[in-house]
């Protein structure tokens, strides 16, 4: 470790005898002292930044200035002696939000007395600790990021652990309970009511709302013999009651309506489920985090029911990218241009019917950080009412905002009553947390605001805000998860949406037609809504009836469980003064979720069409067979050549030298069942392997032609049949970069080839320009990007007349380039993409010259003007190509 007692002891000395706490005047002193506990000599020598100018940082949007930034370690906000930290969480987290790429692990809060110590990653609006500057030896393993050879810090406030066994206990408990309720009469519904109810009672009893271990007593007596029906059940009764317990063992009860304790299914426990009650009921309650509620719904949910919804939780950091540019930005500008005592109050009124929907509200989470920092804004306005009135606050008088303001559909009724609770708990945390002097009991009776139903077929409630994360779905597996009849349902309720798209696009769409003209929608969604069919249905949808999308994320990997990518969208019918995309300020944002112009405008192209295929679909397994199995059928008649063939994939296009194929496969073609049969070896094993699978496919042709494929591209075979080779790419990949491929290899599904064997068209396909268009058009699966033959190849146009030199200069370049790729592949034993990863991006590269002179060649034959858009002269081109006349 390289703090030590007497560099700490230092510090202290220093900031006692020389730093009077004034901001300006001695924050920077203070950091590089700080830094010099740790074995630094300096914060600058460490690599630190003062005052790192943060675009849009500011509360106005304008660029603001953080303090310290250490990346990848740790931003630091200096305030002055004696302010309240708390106050100063919006700015910090701000800084955080737009310090891309390399964004600091930490935040700190520091005022030179105490510092408070943030992992946004981890938990929001709670610090993972406090540390007072006189204790800054005994807690230093809080600072482990700080030290010269990295750390993994020691915090004392880590809610998460907390919370994470909390929730597995609780999660575990169910399970059983869930397991032997048939038997001994209660049903699962009841199991989780009860569930909740305990989880409810333990929040309470550490909040204060229940008499000091109320519940945690009723369950160690239970474990000394007690019966859990009477104690537990009887404390449930009790705080159903409209009275404060007089006597008894429950004597100071109070009264929590709320509806979670309308109904009371009293469980006998059994001393194993106790105990697991025992673990939960001794965590420290008030440092539960919200997410608990979602870890217990995902514990107790039923996998396949987990699967079938797209039932997946968002963490808080991702669920603030919604809420702040929804929610929490909308009311900061409105409060900071309010400066007048009419203004500030005419926002008291507004605030007060500020409405806020989640229409896949799941266990809450969305609702519950919504609330909080509704609550936040709240005094944020009251105390500049205070001051304007120079009235001292102390306690503060917040009743404004309520549970009442809040709604929530779902489909599930565990959901349900778990978003309830959570909003119940959401209450009191606030209470607590801004000191006001709100009555925590009775709890709001939420059975009106947050409702059993299916959102895709219910109406929805007016809202100011519409937040959330609808279910991932992909269109494809809507009728196999859901069934036929829900799916015919969802169509029927759609008719204009014909294509199969994801589930979530749905949500989409309504939340815009019940979106106010005044309000805001921030959703969640698959990183496919961005593109292609998906995109049509839904982002498409908004940008062509009025609405603007002026804040999103355009992908990033899932935070939850499932292994997707996902787009964060935040949209409105008001034209936005600013467009923020991926924490950059931009001039537009499309609805293919990027800052140039939107190209879902193309057309396809005629003159294309009938020239770019995806590969075979073979559809059973039993196709495929290895190497030594080919070469041993060929060797006992060699007429089985005809059809065994090498089968090219995106896996050996990438990877291989030349993309040679690894697998070898069983091509019958468009055989009659005589004619496959005359070749007896490969006949057998498909009958053997493929045709029992088939048997069971729903699709009558995959059952009748068992021995054929699915899907042969009869099109795509005639179109390539007398070409010397045609052009391959990876249908998913990083680089889309087309390779020549032998005729007689067969490419699978997994490819999109394109039918040529003319080098200048490869030369085109391989060009910059290409490139860009790819990028533009194309759909994507998780972090790639996908290369279609409908969006990419189709709507792509070629140069008009080029002249026949230049035409003959990108065919030469094109060829010097592939005899430099296929000599090093083969010299290497390298695939394209590694030999690209190495090599693209260095200019003293024979291969990033080639590509330098191709894209120049490229540029001459379309006569594009290169300090104008690309994209947006391609897409002139497209549109004047697509017109009959052309």
């Amino acid at each position: 470790m390289s703090a030590t007692l007497e560099t700490v002891q230092t510090f202290i000395n220093f900031c006692s005898q020389y730093i009077e706490g004034k901001e300006k005047q001695d924050a920077q002193t203070f950091l590089d002292r700080f830094f010099r506990v740790f074995g630094y000599k300096g914060a600058l020598e460490a690599g630190a930044k003062y005052e790192q100018a943060i675009r849009k940082g500011s509360k106005q949007g304008k660029t603001g200035f953080a303090d310290l930034v250490w990346k990848p370690r740790v931003l630091i906000e200096m305030k002055k002696r004696g302010e309240d930290l708390g106050k100063h969480y919006s700015q910090a987290f701000e800084y955080w939000l737009r310090l891309i790429p390399d964004r600091p692990r930490y935040v700190v809060l520091c005022n030179f007395d105490e510092f408070w110590i943030y992992d946004f990653n981890q938990q929001l609006d709670e610090p993972v600790d406090r540390v007072f500057l006189t204790q800054l030896w005994e807690r230093i393993t809080a600072f482990g990021f700080m030290e010269v050879a990295a750390q993994t810090p020691v915090f004392r406030n880590n809610q998460v652990e907390i919370t994470e066994t909390a929730a597995r206990r609780m999660g575990e408990l169910f399970k059983i309970l869930y397991q032997r309720g048939d038997k001994e009469g209660f049903d699962r519904l009841s199991a989780q009511r009860f569930i909740l109810q305990c989880v409810l009672a333990m929040f309470a009893e550490d909040r204060g709302l229940l008499p000091r271990d109320q519940f945690i007593s009723c369950v160690q007596d239970c474990l000394n013999g007690e019966s859990s029906y009477d104690l537990i059940g009887g404390l449930f009764r009790e705080m159903n009651q409209p009275r404060i317990t007089p006597a008894g063992r429950y004597q100071g009860v109070d009264y929590f309506n709320g509806g979670l304790f309308k109904t009371i299914h009293p469980i006998e426990l059994t001393k194993p489920e106790l105990n697991y009650l025992d673990v939960a009921a001794r965590q420290d309650w008030n440092k539960i985090r919200p997410a608990i509620f979602g870890n217990i719904f995902e514990g107790t949910a039923d996998e396949n029911e987990r699967h079938s919804y797209g039932i997946h939780y968002t963490s808080e950091a991702d669920i603030m990218k919604i809420v702040r540019p929804t929610i929490s930005r909308y009311w900061e500008e409105k409060i900071d241009a309010a400066n007048t005592i009419k203004d500030l109050t005419k926002l008291q009124l507004e605030l007060q019917s500020y409405r806020i929907l989640d229409p896949a509200c799941g266990s809450g989470n969305f609702l519950y950080i919504a609330y909080q920092e509704l609550k936040r804004i709240e005094k944020t306005l009251l105390e500049k009412i205070d001051r304007k009135r120079r009235k001292p606050t102390q306690q503060t008088e917040m009743g404004l905002v309520t549970p009442k303001q809040f709604y929530g559909i779902d489909s599930n009724p565990f959901a349900v009553e778990l978003a309830r609770v959570t909003l119940m708990i959401a209450r009191k945390v606030a209470i607590d947390k801004f000191n006001s002097s709100e009555p925590s009991l009775p709890l709001d009776t939420l059975d009106q605001n947050i409702v059993c139903q299916d959102a895709l077929f219910c109406n929805w409630t007016k809202a100011d805000a519409i937040i959330g994360n609808p279910p991932f779905l992909g269109g494809k597996q809507l009728r196999m998860t859901l069934g036929d009849n829900y799916a015919e349902k969802v169509f029927q309720q759609f008719p204009e949406v014909r294509d199969s798209v994801d589930f979530c696009c749905y949500w989409f769409r309504l939340a815009h037609d019940y979106l106010e003209e005044k309000g805001r929608v921030g959703l969640v969604g698959t990183n496919s809504i961005s593109q292609g069919k998906s995109r049509q249905a839904s982002l498409d949808y908004i940008t062509q009836n009025q609405g603007f999308i002026y804040e999103a994320v355009s992908t990033q990997p899932w935070s939850g469980t499932a292994k997707v990518h996902v787009s964060i969208v935040n949209w409105s019918r008001e034209k936005p003064s600013q467009f923020i995309l991926d924490d950059e300020r931009v001039n537009r944002i499309s609805s293919s979720l990027k800052a140039s112009i939107n190209v879902s405008d193309a057309i396809r192209l005629e003159k294309n069409k009938g020239m770019s295929f995806q590969g075979i679909i073979p559809v059973g397994k039993g196709f495929y067979i290895t190497k030594e199995k080919a070469e041993e059928w060929i060797k006992e008649n060699p007429k089985n050549k005809a059809v065994i063939k090498l089968s090219c994939s995106a896996g050996d296009l990438t990877d291989k030298p030349n993309g040679y194929p690894s697998r070898w496969i069983i091509d019958f073609n468009d055989m009659s069942l005589e004619e496959a049969s005359n070749y007896a070896l490969p006949f057998k094993h498909i009958k053997a392997t493929v045709k029992p699978e088939r048997e069971k496919n729903r699709d009558a042709k995959a059952r009748e032609y068992w021995w054929r494929f699915l899907r042969a591209r009869p099109k795509m075979r005639k179109q390539i049949a007398d070409l010397s080779c045609y052009f391959a790419v990876p249908s998913h990949s990083k680089w889309f970069i087309f390779l020549p491929i032998n005729q007689q290899w067969i490419p699978n599904n997994s490819t999109t080839i394109v039918a040529s064997d003319d080098f200048y068209v490869l030369g085109i396909l391989t060009s910059n320009v290409h490139r860009q268009w790819v990028k533009a058009q194309s759909s994507t699966l998780k972090g790639d990007t996908r290369y279609t033959p409908k969006t990419c190849f189709e709507t792509f146009p070629f140069p008009e007349n080029p002249s026949t030199e230049i035409m003959e200069n990108i065919r030469q370049t094109t060829i010097k380039l592939h005899e430099y790729r296929s000599e090093q592949m083969e010299q290497k034993q390298w695939g394209i993409t590694k030999l690209y990863n190495q090599f693209f991006h260095e200019p003293s590269s024979q291969l990033y010259q080639l590509h330098e002179q191709l894209n120049k060649q490229v540029m001459e034959a379309y006569q594009f003007n290169p300090k104008k858009d690309i994209l947006e002269q391609i897409l002139a081109l497209n549109l004047k190509q697509s017109q009959p006349d052309n």
